[in-house]
């Protein structure tokens, strides 16, 4: 007999750095602003995005470039979560595009 959840799937085992099971989750992840091109690099688990911010002083006051912080990142948005940033950028939700 094979283990199934409720809704006939089978249960995938917790990873150390899971991917969004949901549209709109948020996940852990690292963010790293480039100063030479002032994207943003975000890695979680095996996959990275490299995306632009739609405020890029803002997420320069927030984050130093070439330091790797941790985070929040909300793919399907395209949000990147800074704790405490609000202290020094005004805010610590930071839109960003592709």
């Amino acid at each position: 007999m094979s283990k199934q959840t409720h809704l006939g799937l089978a249960a995938k085992p917790l990873t150390a750095n899971p991917l969004p099971r949901f549209a709109n989750d948020w996940i852990s992840a690292w963010l790293q602003l480039d100063g030479g091109t002032g994207l943003l690099h975000i890695g979680a688990g095996p996959r990275e995005w490299i995306l632009e911010p739609l405020d890029p002083t803002a997420l320069g006051a927030a984050v130093d470039p070439g330091t790797q912080i941790v985070g929040q990142f909300n793919p399907d948005l395209k949000i990147a979560l800074i704790p405490g940033s609000h202290l020094v950028a005004g805010s610590s939700f930071f839109r960003l595009r592709a």
